[in-house]
């Protein structure tokens, strides 16, 4: 299927073929170092891209922190992801470091778009557009898998292959959690702040490990929205959590300490969706990244009563809130986890409605 999606700046049509990635079991109850081996073999063949990826991405200064952090990752990372990550490492035959550094590199380098919204018959959806600069590598590893326990899936998450921490996740018949960076200088910090951060505060979490570790333990929306505001994290972000339950929907605005903001949404008074993309909701995007105001305009153009899976993939595949650097489509209900889909995007810019 190829859609047409708008226009893109140049002019030129926003082509999309969307693609359902694979999706795979992992038990929570396996060694951690060999959980991932039945995922992992099927994506050997991409290690020399993630090589490529960490010598571009990554500043040669700052590979040093990263080793760091390898040397000490006992200390540095708790457990489970600390031995899923050297797991990982040996079945790709990367250094340590590299796979530490491909695991944190969501606090500094990702752009997105999420959504939470009820319908008129009070159910609950989210959906995200997750962005990435160097995408073709982790449209190859974008995979869904089902973490069980007993032979019973606790959670269903959209990851790459390797990635051990979780960036877009659903506990089935409790919440579902997407995370967008907080993306203005000033809250995102620096590589090398968000690296001796993960040195030297042993009470801070990576935030994706945080977003799995809620899935994996907690038991209510509630108590998952106390845990993404109020946990320590490395790098400020926004967590964006959907319940089961009509009015169960919140943007946490997050510091590394606490939350600043919390914004739900608030059926009874019209406020039936909430988006977020990478600026606090109270202020401006910049006008070289304004996917805010053409995700609005969709929504308000789908309407509450309108509000499915189909609109839903229709309003992320919107331009520019789908752009050359989106990754991959989810769209989750936690209180209907039977729907929970995913898309690999891959945008290209055409000529015509043709191409």
């Amino acid at each position: 299927m190829v859609l047409v999606v708008g226009r893109s700046p140049a002019g030129l049509a926003l082509l999309d073929t969307p693609v359902k990635p694979k999706t795979y079991t992992v038990n929570v109850e396996d060694p951690p170092e060999t959980r991932w081996v039945q995922v992992l073999k099927d994506f050997k063949f991409m290690v020399p891209e993630l090589n490529k990826t960490v010598q571009t991405l990554v500043p040669a200064e700052f590979i040093p922190l990263a080793e760091q952090i390898g040397a000490q990752l006992d200390k540095s990372i708790i457990q489970p992801f600390a031995d899923e990550i050297k797991g990982v490492a040996k079945i790709f035959g990367l250094p340590l470091g590299e796979m530490v550094l491909l695991n944190i590199i969501y606090d500094m380098t990702a752009f997105c778009t999420s959504v939470v919204a009820q319908d008129s018959a009070g159910n609950i959806w989210h959906t995200r557009n997750l962005d990435y600069y160097y995408g073709d590598v982790l449209r190859n590893m974008t995979i869904v898998v089902n973490f069980q326990r007993n032979g019973k899936t606790v959670y269903t998450a959209t990851t790459y292959a390797g990635y051990v921490g979780i960036l877009t996740g659903q506990k089935p018949g409790l919440f579902s959690v997407s995370v967008d960076q907080r993306g203005h200088k000033v809250h995102v910090g620096t590589y090398w702040q968000n690296l001796l951060i993960a040195i030297l505060d042993k009470n801070s979490q990576f935030v994706s490990f945080l977003v799995r570790e809620v899935l994996e333990n907690v038991t209510s929306f509630d108590e998952a929205v106390r845990q993404l505001s109020y946990r320590i994290i490395h790098a400020p972000v926004y967590y964006i959590v959907g319940g089961a339950k009509k009015g169960e929907g919140v943007v946490i605005t997050r510091d590394r300490l606490a939350a600043v903001d919390k914004w739900n949404i608030e059926p009874l008074f019209g406020k039936w969706y909430i988006l977020e993309t990478n600026y606090d909701h109270w202020t401006t995007p910049p006008p070289s990244d304004n996917r805010r105001t053409p995700g609005i305009k969709a929504m308000d153009k789908v309407g509450q009563a309108g509000v499915n899976m189909t609109s839903l993939f229709d309003v992320m595949s919107t331009n520019p809130v789908m752009n050359m650097n989106t990754t991959y489509t989810a769209i989750m209900s936690a209180g209907n986890p039977q729907l929970y889909t995913t898309w690999i995007r891959w945008p290209k810019e055409g000529g015509g409605v043709n191409d």
